[in-house]
């Protein structure tokens, strides 16, 4: 993959990633507001919930994707993953509560949190652990898998430009180049071939 397709291919690709999820989030508010009497207090709450939904979202991919900003604290990162999808949590109790991410680590976890929630097909949970220079991530719930060729694509930046192909792999390939380029160490720290749980990343350390 040349650098100019491969540059327009990520741009193409994260428009129309953060296209679908709007959309998804504009037609929960339209069928809200649907109808022709005025609406009742609860199609206003779901329209309120559903336009708070769409401005989380925003925040957090404006912060992930976006160019790099200001150190990241946890108060402000757990402020952020309000724009995950309701079904995913994410758990930071076994974190200094003071903690504060330099401003290009604090994009990567972002980024992290964005793959781990597309990795928790049925909903689950994000836990953090360690510290703001040596983190692990792990994910549970149903059916959490991490994406099919991610090791590779963390200790390797051809395959992660290789693997920008389609919506689907997107985050798994963006988390990657974007490590890769500000020089922070992604890798997987537990090896899942001796049970059954989504393997353990590492950042730093």
């Amino acid at each position: 993959m040349s650098g100019t397709y491969g540059a327009l291919r990520l741009i193409e690709l994260t428009a129309a990633r953060l296209c679908h999820d709007i959309s998804g989030l504009v037609e929960s508010l339209e069928h809200a507001l649907s109808g022709g009497a005025p609406p009742d207090a609860g199609a206003e709450r779901k329209a309120r919930d559903a336009a708070l939904a769409l401005a989380s979202r925003l925040a957090l991919c404006q912060a992930a994707w976006g160019p790099d900003g200001d150190k990241l604290s946890l108060a402000r990162m757990r402020r952020l993953a309000d724009g995950l999808p309701d079904q995913v949590s994410v758990d930071v109790s076994a974190l200094d509560q003071g903690t504060v991410f330099s401003a290009s680590t604090g994009r990567i976890v972002l980024n992290l949190l964005l793959l781990a929630a597309d990795s928790l097909h049925a909903g689950g949970a994000v836990i953090l652990a360690g510290e703001a220079d040596d983190l692990f991530i792990r994910i549970a719930g149903p059916d959490a898998e991490w994406p099919l060729g991610m090791a590779v694509c963390l200790s390797d930046a051809t395959a992660a430009r290789s693997a920008l192909t389609d919506r689907h792999s997107l985050q798994m390939a963006l988390t990657a180049l974007l490590a890769h380029a500000a020089g922070i160490r992604l890798s997987v720290a537990l090896s899942p071939a001796a049970t059954q749980e989504p393997a353990i990343l590492r950042l730093g350390g």
